[in-house]
């Protein structure tokens, strides 16, 4: 399936949820928001070939991307409607869900670019 943007925060939660028919997972992947024609997170930019690589193709998981706003919005700022929700905590981060919408798994920087702790993460 092909990796899907959502564009701004909050994604459709009809992305996130597959047909029944369908035990696939769906992942959604947070982005910080592209300032002065790159993502201001470097770390973002640091993933973003990896999982694109991992995420575009007929045959890869369905991969829904979500731009969590500018940064004088994120930083610092407890209260971001992807902190509270999802628990999100830095960016990039990725959150596996179950064809129902339940969360399964996560990873953040440091386990998208562990190769086996990836791996693992999209194959279970």
């Amino acid at each position: 399936m092909p990796l899907t943007n959502a564009g701004q925060y909050p994604p459709s939660e009809a992305l996130l949820k597959t047909s029944h028919d369908d035990p696939k997972a769906t992942y959604l992947i947070f982005y910080s928001d592209v300032e002065g024609g790159k993502m201001w997170c470097p770390h973002c930019r640091d993933v973003e070939g990896l999982l694109r690589s991992n995420f575009e193709g007929k045959s890869k998981p369905h991969g829904v991307i979500t731009y969590i706003g500018p940064y004088s919005g994120w930083k610092n700022v407890p209260t971001h409607p992807a902190r509270i929700k999802y628990g999100v905590r830095t960016v990039p981060a990725i959150i596996k869900f179950d064809s129902t919408g339940k969360e399964l798994d996560r990873v953040d920087k440091s386990g998208i670019l562990d190769s086996a702790r990836f791996e693992e993460f999209l194959e279970s």
